[in-house]
């Protein structure tokens, strides 16, 4: 990926949001420690145009 986007991970079960990450890595790997651990749905957010947009597949590859 050209940019680095600041990623966040938010629980769709409860009132977990995490801290900002700067790499993709970094969020993948808070999305399954809080996935597993509550087994809770987690989902990935990037902020990119000036807005948090969801992000289904992390690592270079996105999908819309």
């Amino acid at each position: 990926m050209s940019a680095n986007y600041p990623y966040l991970v938010r629980c769709n079960e409860c009132d977990y949001v995490s801290e900002v990450f700067m790499d993709e890595n970094q969020a993948l790997n808070e999305r399954d420690i809080h996935s597993f651990e509550h087994l809770h749905a987690v989902s990935i957010w990037r902020y990119a145009w000036e807005q948090w947009v969801i992000v289904t597949e992390m690592l270079g590859v996105e999908l819309r």
